[in-house]
């Protein structure tokens, strides 16, 4: 991917053995895609998900730093620091903070790819769980622009909204009960690697048929042209859980095949049919997903080399002051969440965009609450340092005992960015967001940083 000025994003995939796990959660995988932020330091998010034992469900996202100390040509020494929140899995209660320190050595087998194994001290507020663990796992770098256009780098092919919904005939869910149908809404992300071949990496929460239920998944997709149109096959494999189902440690894997449509110059209609499977316990299921794609890739030929797309990342904190009817409980007690927000803008014209939002709870008794959103925004500058936008949602969320109903829920956001530069801003927003058969509505006070880029 093209980004202006150079950008050389890392993205770091460790398993993390917990030495003592006092709870179901054996093990954590760990996913950290970091921005450089100075010489040999780098800062991004993370994402942990309860990957082995039968904590499947749990997730815990948060803001991490990386500094490195080369050691020799090939060998680093690397220190991290994690903190955000979650839960999930009936493991975590109260707030669900976490945080974790590392120390890790890592080994470039090639300019890209890197092995890392070191030791890391994670504790999780509300949880048994403050202890040390072994990590081991691989570290890519993608290169930055190059004068010479080097070809190894990914390339951004699409973006894609989609929706499933998946039936499990003869799965048990947690509580013993048949496994209800599962309707999701996600994103996905997907990168050209070889011709005909890409990988992706995408998202989905329930929004009917398990609350709180959340799936991470990443894979290999092959098109083959057909037309005007392309038949697709892919593998998946990934983390998810909560919302009752029976995911076991959390390890989910997945296949299917299908068929993608253009609609204009710039999209497409992706159908596919495929299973879903918990490698730990006997959940099976299929169904079918439906996806629009922004597609970047389609005919590089026609591409204009000085053509550039507008991109814009936020990070924040924002708080929910609950409603009288804000917690399944109806028991108020000790609850004022505090989330932290990430979100991405895809400018479909100068001002107007698409966002994707989500959240995870960092503080305030709702342990395992978790927020996906989707939308349409749209900006005016006024005058020289202030910038207003409104931006409506819909999306899914679950767990820590907030009353979302099936999960179901839409919103709305005034935001109000002090520009600090041409590309960086600070922004102050106030929202409303409301489940459709739920108790939640709640307005959204939220504090954040907006950074903006482009690719080519």
């Amino acid at each position: 991917m093209s980004v202006q000025p150079a950008l050389s994003i890392e993205i770091e995939s460790d398993y993390d053995t917990l030495q003592s796990p006092k709870t179901t959660i054996k093990g954590l995988h760990r996913l950290f895609v970091g921005l450089p932020a100075g010489q040999n330091l780098s800062f991004g998010q993370a994402l942990y998900s309860g990957a082995s034992g039968d904590g499947g469900g749990a997730f815990f996202w948060g803001f991490e730093g990386v500094k490195r100390f080369p050691m020799t040509s090939k060998l680093d020494l690397a220190f991290s620091g994690f903190l955000g929140g979650g839960g999930g899995a009936s493991q975590v209660v109260g707030d669900g903070t976490m945080w974790r320190v590392g120390a890790i050595g890592e080994y470039a087998l090639t300019p890209n790819w890197g092995i890392r194994a070191g030791v890391s001290h994670i504790s999780i507020s509300g949880a048994p769980i403050d202890d040390w663990a072994t990590s081991f796992g691989l570290r890519y770098q993608l290169s930055g622009p190059t004068k010479t256009e080097s070809t190894d780098r990914l390339k951004l092919a699409a973006i894609s909204l989609r929706a499933s919904r998946f039936q499990f005939p003869s799965s048990l869910s947690r509580s013993g009960t048949s496994q209800t149908a599962l309707q999701l809404m996600g994103a996905e992300a997907s990168f050209d690697i070889a011709s005909g071949y890409e990988i992706f990496l995408g998202a989905d929460g329930a929004i009917s048929g398990g609350d709180g239920y959340m799936q991470v998944l990443g894979g290999l997709r092959k098109r083959l042209p057909l037309g005007a149109a392309s038949l697709l096959g892919q593998t998946s494999f990934g983390f998810g859980g909560g919302g009752n189902v029976d995911t076991g440690g959390g390890l989910i894997a997945g296949a299917a095949v299908g068929v993608a449509f253009p609609v204009g110059e710039k999209f497409s209609l992706d159908l596919t049919y495929g299973v879903l499977e918990a490698l730990d316990t006997a959940v099976s299921g299929h169904g079918a997903q439906l996806g629009l794609s922004r597609v970047f890739q389609r005919d590089s030929s026609q591409r204009h080399i000085g053509d550039q797309q507008r991109w814009q990342i936020g990070l924040g904190i924002s708080a929910q002051p609950p409603n009288s009817s804000y917690m399944k409980s109806r028991s108020n007690v000790g609850i004022q969440p505090v989330m932290q927000e990430s979100s991405i803008d895809f400018f479909i014209s100068d001002s107007t965009y698409l966002t994707g939002n989500a959240q995870t709870t960092v503080s305030g008794g709702v342990a395992g609450y978790a927020v996906g959103l989707l939308g349409l925004g749209h900006e005016f500058d006024v005058g020289d340092v202030l910038r207003f936008s409104i931006e409506g949602h819909v999306g899914a969320a679950g767990g820590g005992g907030v009353d979302v109903g099936n999960g179901l829920l839409g919103g709305a956001r005034l935001e109000a960015d002090y520009l600090l530069n041409s590309n960086s801003s600070v922004s102050l927003g106030l929202g409303l967001l409301k489940s459709f058969d739920g108790g939640l509505n709640v307005p959204i006070v939220q504090l954040g940083f907006k950074h903006r880029f482009t690719t080519h």
